[in-house]
């Protein structure tokens, strides 16, 4: 009974040896996860112009949602801003730097108030951005406003 009672202890030592191991190179691993800089996130109250546009699928990778593919033209949005500075809502200097933003793709709450935009000029250019984009989408699904 000697020779069982010395398998099991180097069993038991064995077993427990490389649990402790395992245990040690989670630490390391977590360790070096939790310490990895995580991605930047844009601000959650940023307004997008036209995201759809600017998202492209990989050559060869069929579009999930079935929808057809909208035109990758700003210029709807670029009309937008050039009626509220035909109405007075905001200047030709400010259109200048949201048009900026629409050609880059993703218009910012935090960069036009930092231009000097009020909070009823940031209103006016999103109200006006956000209804182009639904119409857009609707004119892309078949559907009317």
């Amino acid at each position: 009974m000697n020779d069982q009672s010395n398998r099991s202890a180097r069993l038991r030592y064995t077993a427990t040896g490389a649990l402790a191991a395992l245990i040690v190179v989670g630490a390391i691993a977590g360790t070096a996860a939790l310490a990895a800089k995580p991605a930047a996130h844009a601000p959650r109250h940023a307004l997008v112009a036209n995201c759809d546009a600017t998202k492209t699928a990989a050559p060869g990778v069929k579009d999930k949602t079935g929808a057809p593919e909208p035109s990758a033209s700003p210029q709807p949005f670029l009309d937008d801003i050039q009626r509220l500075v035909d109405n007075g809502a905001i200047t030709a200097a400010e259109a200048q730097v949201v048009d900026r933003e629409i050609v880059a793709g993703r218009v910012d709450t935090d960069s036009l108030t930092a231009a000097g935009f009020t909070q009823a000029q940031l209103g006016a250019v999103e109200q006006a951005l956000d209804s182009t984009k639904r119409g857009l989408a609707a004119a892309a699904h078949g559907t009317s406003k």
